[in-house]
């Protein structure tokens, strides 16, 4: 490879700085007819800002020159990021060991002893300079490739933004479908209370007017003065008749059982409106046992015709989480557990706490699940169920969501009776993920 091959672009540049013109002549004269732009400069001084101005390929620096020697030079050159990878060869006819050991203390990159050997010079000048262009070289690709990095990292930081919005989108769209398929078995949940509620009302309405035309009964036998004996027995009679005694009892139970179905609407549209919003921010200390509680209450009427529902809590610390992703995944684990189920059978919830865990587990006495399958059922798209039945999200999502917490699903399972579901979260969790941004649905 000869100069010039790797830049292409000019010669290299040669400053020969010394105050001996006869020195610096002689140096232009083997150079200059070699192919390089050389520039004659008299001290060190004025090689510094030109070495500023326009940066050289190589310096060739005298060490004896008055005001300011050779190697405060080179010292300088070396100090200063914009001069510090320019070849300095230092010209000297000092040859102790000391002189050298003192240039290359500066920073110097070789040296030539004087008197100059022509061909001495264009050797060490040559290897130097491929040297210096073989460094350029690997600094501008350096700097494309660093350019190109950037460039390919923005790329992949707006790719896993637009991924982490992608499975927020799909995460809430896996929860209310899930709200969708739960949708008939909620209504008939409040469509109960409501039915009871709608015919007390009625019932209330029918028993005012009795009790209002009882009440002007009375009021008709006080105004009429001493009321008689047989007033008096008109009034009982009409009481008999408007059955007030069993209005008055009926009242008080009507009006308990109205309030249970208030209470009872009220808590299930609480636990609805808790698990299908978009997820709250920031964390909050949430209590397992009560999330497990409300999501079982969204699912009653799914689970109660297939399984019956054994609740085995344990006492459980406070944990910092985002309770309405908690929710969903226990939500997912019950409705998988009901549908693994053919016609009737029985779900398990437990929930204890281990050391700095706690745990939850979901158990059915279903069909369970196939050896060879139970490696893949948390891969998105991965469905045991028929086509059209489930979209293959469910567990992927719940898994996410468990290790964003910093815990794990564990799962057992043998086919023919059933599978069991554990989720194990740590209860001090300082650096869980935000959503965002960052996390889940």
């Amino acid at each position: 490879m000869t100069l010039g091959d790797i830049s292409g672009i000019k010669p290299p540049t040669v400053f020969i700085v010394d105050d001996d013109q006869g020195s610096r002549q002689l140096l232009d004269d083997i150079l200059s007819g070699k192919g390089y732009a050389i520039r004659c400069l008299s001290s060190g001084e004025l090689a510094l800002q030109a070495a500023l101005d326009e940066p050289p390929d190589l310096i060739l620096l005298d060490v004896m020159m008055p005001d300011m020697d050779g190697f405060e030079v080179c010292r300088l050159l070396k100090e200063n990021p914009a001069t510090r990878f320019i070849p300095v060869v230092m010209v000297t006819c000092l040859n102790e060991k000391a002189m050298r050991l003192k240039g290359i203390a500066a920073g110097a990159d070789d040296f030539i002893s004087k008197p100059i050997d022509t061909t001495e010079i264009l050797l060490r000048t040559r290897n130097l300079l491929l040297v210096k262009q073989y460094h350029d070289f690997l600094k501008e690709h350096a700097g494309i490739l660093e350019q190109q990095v950037r460039l390919r990292t923005e790329e992949l930081e707006k790719a896993i933004a637009e991924l982490k919005s992608t499975q927020q989108q799909m995460a809430q769209q896996e929860k209310m479908a899930m709200v969708g398929q739960l949708t008939a078995g909620i209504a008939h949940e409040i469509n109960n209370p409501i039915g009871f509620i709608a015919s007390n009302v009625g019932s209330f309405g029918k028993y005012c007017e009795k009790l209002l035309i009882f009440i002007e009964a009375q009021q008709e036998a006080l105004l009429s003065g001493q009321p008689d004996r047989r007033q008096a027995d008109l009034v009982l009679e009409q009481r008999r008749q408007l059955k007030i005694d069993y209005i008055m009892k009926d009242i008080p139970e009507m009006i308990v059982e109205t309030q249970e179905g208030v209470d009872r609407i009220k808590s299930i549209v609480r636990d609805l409106k808790c698990f299908s919003r978009v997820d709250e921010s920031e964390q909050k200390l949430s209590d397992i046992n009560q999330c497990l509680e409300s999501t079982l209450n969204i699912a009653k009427n799914e689970l109660k015709y297939k399984a019956k529902v054994r609740r085995e809590y344990g006492e459980l610390p406070q944990i910092l989480c985002y309770p309405q992703q908690l929710n969903q995944v226990f939500m997912n684990l019950l409705v998988n557990a009901a549908h693994a189920i053919d016609s009737q059978g029985e779900i398990t919830v437990r929930s204890w706490s281990a050391g700095e865990r706690i745990f939850v587990s979901i158990s059915d006495t279903g069909c369970g699940i196939p050896a060879q399958q139970l490696s893949r059922i948390f891969e998105p798209f991965f469905t045991t169920k028929e086509t059209g039945k489930g979209t293959g999200l469910g567990l992927s999502i719940s898994n996410e969501i468990v290790r964003n917490h910093g815990g794990e699903i564990m799962v057992e399972s043998e086919p023919g009776k059933g599978s069991t579901f554990t989720v194990s979260i740590p209860v001090s969790r300082p650096n869980l993920p935000q959503k965002a941004a960052e996390r889940q649905a």
